[in-house]
């Protein structure tokens, strides 16, 4: 579902008061301390997994003005329900990062988070609903070299509070291969309207710069780009 695999992290960049980034400036932002998650499910016989999962964190920043503190939530609502060879999963999460409006790049209703050495600000409150359906139901029985094969589809959207700020959604469509036992392939087709890894490219099709917090990037923040893209992933990995 959505991604979300980032953290909140500092970044060495600041933003004026249009929203366009300075880069390479010093170090600024926040980091998480001392998280706290709780998880409870319920499953009703022949018919759902149904749960609750709370999530409560402080926030540390660095160069942020005055008030140097903050917090973290998130509260989700979450069901499985299975029938024949298909699974279907449901969830509805709400969360905020409250952190002071005296930041480095101007707001507090973005806040950088990163992945795979980048970071990005993103917006610091929202609602996610997400779906992802499974199919477990392909006989493979005839192929000696391939155990397994598992068709999905997953749909999330990132709503803000901030009206301003765009929608970003993600549509996954992908299969799952597990062959020889040990070895695993997953295989995607990404559509979003608001992913960097995705995406980020205009209605011309040509690729938008990462110059404006506001405008122009099509991200999980103020999304300015707002232009569906695409991108076939595959992830290998072996397993003993």
């Amino acid at each position: 579902m959505h991604d979300t695999d980032n953290d909140v992290v500092k970044w060495e960049e600041q933003a004026d008061e249009d929203g366009n980034v300075l880069w390479g400036v010093e170090e600024n932002g926040f980091d998480e301390q001392h998280q706290f998650n709780l998880r409870a499910i319920y499953s009703i016989e022949n018919v759902a997994d149904i749960g609750v999962s709370a999530q409560f964190g402080l926030l540390q920043g660095t160069n942020v003005g005055n008030d140097e503190g903050g917090n973290h939530y998130a509260l989700s609502a979450h069901m499985k329900n299975s029938a024949a060879d298909f699974t279907l999963y449901s969830q509805f999460t709400y969360y905020a990062h409250n952190i002071t409006d005296d930041t480095a790049w101007g707001t507090g209703d973005l806040i950088p988070m990163g992945a795979y050495e980048f970071a990005w600000p993103v917006a610091s409150e929202g609602l996610i609903p997400a779906l992802s359906l499974r199919y477990n139901g392909i006989n493979t029985e005839s192929i000696s070299w391939l155990n397994s094969v598992m068709p999905y589809i997953e749909w999330s959207t990132i709503l803000k509070t901030v009206e301003t700020y765009n929608p970003s959604t993600l549509v996954t469509l992908g299969i799952n291969w597990n062959i020889f036992d040990s070895l695993y392939v997953y295989s995607d087709l990404g559509l979003s309207n608001g992913n960097s890894f995705v995406g980020n490219s205009a209605g011309d099709g040509i690729r938008e710069g990462y110059g404006s917090i506001y405008d122009g990037a099509g991200d999980v923040g103020a999304n300015g780009n707002n232009v569906w893209n695409w991108r076939l992933n595959f992830n290998f990995g072996v397993y003993f």
